[in-house]
């Protein structure tokens, strides 16, 4: 059966051991940790997780993209164009919700003041709570579609449970910080798939 190829094993196996060490690393445990026992890399904490989360997965991103896998359907030149038109949509989507964040302090340029960040509803987060999600995956299930490796669908499917799972464990942290706020939007804005409202 072509999902129990070698080539797709180590593609679901390699992504599921990234999502586990990734999430190990973005907890606030491991943070503690680092704060404790090795005080000279927390202030560079972020920059080396960013570091982390780009140059790991590129050998995997590697063998992915150069091994044979066969595609699950054939004769798709138009479902390989609506790929590639989400996957510009969600590429558009990501730059115009980075607009909302301080990169220097979110890739780790900066170093945190510690102070709360304002509590931002403005923008495509008026529209949804997590848009740089929703692009994300709008960039992943188009390179599906252009691509249809039963590799890249574990990829997609992987990486989606994961984002998904990542934000129930961010707005419990979210909903920590901003309180009521926080727990008032989740109730007027949606999670991923935007309400576009008349007027």
């Amino acid at each position: 059966m072509a999902l129990f190829t070698f080539p797709v094993l180590v593609v679901s196996f390699g992504w599921l051991g990234y999502g586990l060490l990734h999430s190990l690393l973005a907890s606030s445990a491991m943070k503690n940790l680092v704060e404790t026992h090795l005080p000279f890399l927390f202030k560079r904490y972020r920059l080396l997780y960013v570091i982390f989360a780009v140059l790991i997965p590129l050998p995997l991103l590697f063998f992915q993209l150069t091994s044979k896998s066969p595609e699950i359907w054939t004769n798709y030149r138009e479902i390989r164009l609506a790929g590639g038109v989400l996957a510009g949509m969600g590429l558009a989507t990501l730059r115009k919700a980075l607009s909302h964040y301080d990169l220097k302090l979110f890739l780790g340029l900066k170093s945190d003041s510690g102070e709360e960040e304002p509590f931002k509803t403005n923008g495509l987060l008026a529209k949804m709570r997590h848009p740089m999600y929703t692009a994300t995956l709008m960039i992943f299930w188009g390179w599906f579609l252009f691509s249809n490796t039963y590799q890249n669908l574990v990829f997609c499917t992987a990486n989606t449970l994961y984002i998904l799972i990542g934000i129930y464990w961010e707005e419990k942290k979210l909903v920590n910080l901003y309180g009521q706020k926080y727990e008032d939007y989740k109730k007027k804005t949606p999670m991923l798939i935007p309400k576009f409202r008349k007027g």
